[in-house]
């Protein structure tokens, strides 16, 4: 069987186990390998304990599904032991030829919520979820639980009373702790020291902060966009392999601008963004999309999307950004990717720790999606109070 190395996360956890500690809270920055060593630790056990039943939950179904599924399904398919008749893809399941099997789900299943019970239990990004719902698993788990997490939270936050428990094995990584990441990465996070010294904080050192200079400082949850709000979009930010591709439900009936996460997630081609769009029946909506890819688009518009390349000019980041900001941002329960971003895409900093009017471009890709949206559609570039359709203007570099 092949072999794959592991970080720092996988001792600690190994070693949390041996010692007995029925919790383990992995702490981290960002690229520090928690999820991807947490799993090939559970992994790992499945293989060696027969009959072991594992759970691996996440805020909402599109984040579990475009998250630690996808690491789930790669660890599987490194080691050569993925067998796709073994994975339930109706109720996300994967069952082992011991007997061992993992179920993946969400906290927004209140029937799986408050469900069976398990041996063991995975939460993915912990900081998502309510106190209710972390008691309402812990409670049905006999065994270990292992959570992980950005520490991008205030002091009240129920994860902070849950490390102070002797109980709790508490631990944190940075992504210093990853042996196996590229540079182009390790710069990024690193230039953050001198962007924004929380988000440094949290991303760069896995310490616990409030992100300061946030571009939208004041957002609403909602459970969804009311039926009532007929002017829709969609938007596009494209991605590949580092950066995800976000598509993203605009809509606006005046004061409120709703986004909704229709999909998140690396790794997409063309027909992976046309299938997402269809199966949410979206496909009849206006579509705006990032314009630095045109073949894309080429694609999508052939299979019969109303896909149009957003019209950039100098200045329309700005532009986007303070038209958005016009509305009162409302993003749906399950938009945990969104609303993520809205936590934490914020201003710079100069050097003397003064925020200036220019974002960082970093946690923005389903507002870049979104703010596509408000250029095209929203935008009254020509001052008449109402958006102005395909205007001409000079294209620019800027995105």
């Amino acid at each position: 069987m092949p072999t794959i190395q592991t970080t720092r996360v996988f001792a600690e956890i190994e070693q949390a186990a041996r010692e007995g500690y029925a919790t383990i809270s992995a702490q981290g920055s960002s690229r520090s390998s928690k999820t991807y060593n947490i799993l090939l630790w559970l992994v790992n056990r499945a293989m060696t304990t027969p009959g072991l039943r594992i759970s691996v939950v996440r805020a909402t179904l599109p984040a579990l599904r475009g998250s630690v599924l996808v690491d789930f399904r790669e660890i599987l398919s490194r080691m050569k032991m993925y067998d796709d008749r073994s994975f339930n893809k109706s109720d996300l399941t994967y069952h082992f030829p011991n007997g061992s099997w993992f179920e993946f789900f969400s906290t927004d299943s209140e029937q799986k919520l408050r469900g069976r019970k398990r041996d063991m239990l995975f939460v993915n990004e912990a900081n998502e979820l309510s106190y209710l719902e972390w008691q309402q698993l812990r409670m049905r788990t006999s065994g270990i639980a292992v959570l992980d997490y950005n520490p991008s939270f205030s002091d009240d936050h129920w994860l902070v009373e849950l490390n102070n428990d002797p109980r709790t094995y508490h631990f944190i990584t940075t992504y210093r702790d990853n042996p196996f990441l590229e540079q182009s990465i390790i710069d990024e996070l690193e230039s953050l020291r001198t962007k924004n010294k929380t988000l440094w904080q949290v991303y760069g050192l896995g310490q616990r902060a409030m992100i300061e200079g946030l571009v939208f400082p004041e957002i609403e949850t909602v459970e969804s966009i009311p039926d009532t709000v007929r002017r829709r979009w969609l938007g596009i930010d494209f991605g590949y392999s580092n950066d995800p591709t976000a598509i993203v439900l605009v809509a606006c009936d005046g004061e409120a601008l709703y986004l909704d996460e229709v999909c998140y997630r690396t790794e997409m081609l063309s027909g992976d963004i046309i299938r997402e769009i269809k199966f949410a029946g979206l496909d009849r909506l206006k579509c705006i999309a990032d314009s630095a890819d045109p073949r894309l688009i080429k694609e999508i518009y052939r299979a019969g999307i109303d896909i149009h390349a957003v019209r950039k000019f100098p200045g329309s980041i700005d532009a986007g950004l303070s038209k958005m900001k016009q509305y009162r941002i409302r993003a749906t329960r399950r938009s945990v990717n969104i609303a993520k971003e809205l936590r934490n895409y914020s201003y710079r900093q100069d050097s003397a720790g003064r925020f200036i009017n220019t974002p960082i471009d970093l946690y923005n890709h389903s507002i870049d999606a979104a703010r596509y949206v408000v250029l095209s559609e929203l935008l009254d570039r020509a001052g008449k109070g109402k958006g102005v359709r395909n205007p001409v203007f000079s294209i620019s570099s800027q995105v």
